[in-house]
């Protein structure tokens, strides 16, 4: 039987409720958990690491409160992939409805007060352990994706360290020319000045077309050769940033189809906002939206991940704790690495001097807070395809 291994786990805050809940669904899922301890919730989450939680609190509010509180306990929720089933009563059909479609959470059961559909609990399980193993069969591309991405980083590397290296073997040959010149100069002044007055007066020279013949065959047999060989000496460095920049063409170029490709098919995001909630809700909606997401708390951890990345849209939040959005905003827009990339401001501040501000540094958009989830992918949409 498909998923009878998955792992399920069941919250709430009446034990009565919450058994009756594990008992329908255990005669499909045998590895269902449940807990109606608040204290103890993010403990059992953390050791079970569920695939499907099932909120069955009386209240939508409640659920709500539970959630976000297990974002900010939980060691593992951040990087585990589960969805999430809502109970609720008929009053509360409307918020849910809404909640899910907001994608707090992924979908809800008319449960309470009375089951009138007992198939519909585990159907609702059902389908939403199958969305998750379409959304763990999709996470290959992601990889390939995200290895594309770095590929592309890597390029833009060696084409900074082929131009730096080829900058130095010209300048070791000019060098070598120069240092050729100068000992010829040099050895021309010498002769003519022993010729001219002696060596130190302590030496006359009677035979003068001897000495030049001499200091001429010296410059001639020993020293400019001996430069030359300094000067060829540069030319095989020369040669092979020459080979490398021709024998890397075509790999480059399909490295570039191939994240043109990536690009078209997962285009990456990064989210930058303090909130942990509001990270897990963004990173949730693109998600579903077949965008790669990447998400971090700080200005600081922005500039981390810019470091080796090239997202190809920045959703900024304006406050941050380290920073805010329109300084971080005009320190990547410094960059040339990162100076094409869109910026969209996520704010609840609308004054109109913080979206001048904002534009000044270089965001081309604004969504406030709290988000429409068409507003938002109707923005992410349209500059990334500028």
């Amino acid at each position: 039987m498909k998923h009878k291994e998955a792992r399920i786990l069941v919250v709430g805050d009446n034990a009565v409720d919450a058994e009756q809940v594990c008992d329908m669904l255990r005669g499909r899922y045998p590895r269902v958990e449940g807990t109606t301890d608040p204290m103890n919730a993010e403990s059992v989450f953390d050791g079970l690491k569920p695939q499907l939680l099932v909120l069955a609190f009386k209240s939508l509010e409640a659920s709500e409160r539970f959630y976000l509180s297990l974002y900010r306990r939980s060691q593992v929720i951040q990087s585990l992939a589960h969805r999430t089933l809502l109970l609720c009563d008929k009053e509360g059909v409307r918020r849910a409805f809404d909640l899910c479609m907001q994608e707090v959470f992924d979908d809800y059961v008319l449960f309470w007060p009375l089951v009138h559909d007992a198939k519909r609990l585990a159907m609702s399980a059902h389908l939403a352990l199958c969305a998750l193993d379409q959304e763990q069969a999709l996470e290959p591309l992601s990889e390939l994706a995200a290895l594309a991405r770095r590929a592309e980083a890597l390029e833009e590397q060696l084409a900074q360290q082929v131009k730096l290296g080829r900058v130095h073997a010209q300048n070791a040959q000019t060098t070598a020319r120069m240092a050729q010149a100068s000992v010829s100069r040099a050895m021309g002044g010498l002769s003519e000045r022993i010729l001219a007055d002696g060596l130190d007066n302590a030496l006359t020279v009677r035979d003068a077309s001897r000495v030049e013949q001499a200091f001429g065959n010296l410059q001639r047999e020993a020293l400019i050769p001996t430069l030359e060989h300094v000067v060829q000496a540069a030319q095989p460095v020369q040669d092979w940033v020459d080979t490398i920049t021709s024998e890397l063409a075509e790999p480059l170029k399909a490295t570039r189809a191939m994240v043109h490709r990536a690009k078209l098919s997962r285009p990456q995001l990064l989210v930058v906002d303090d909130d942990v909630f509001m990270r897990r809700l963004l990173k949730q909606v693109l998600n579903s939206a077949q965008y790669d997401v990447e998400a971090v708390g700080t200005a600081a951890d922005a500039q981390l991940f810019l470091t080796t990345n090239r997202p190809d849209l920045i959703l900024m939040d304006f406050l941050l704790p380290d920073s805010n959005g329109i300084l971080l905003t005009r320190e990547l827009k410094a960059s040339q690495f990162n100076v094409d990339v869109p910026v969209i401001m996520l704010t609840g501040q609308t004054e109109r001097q913080v979206i001048v501000e904002s534009r000044k540094a270089g965001a081309v958009g604004f969504v406030a807070k709290p988000f429409n989830r068409d507003i938002l992918l109707k923005k992410v949409a349209q500059h990334l395809n500028h």
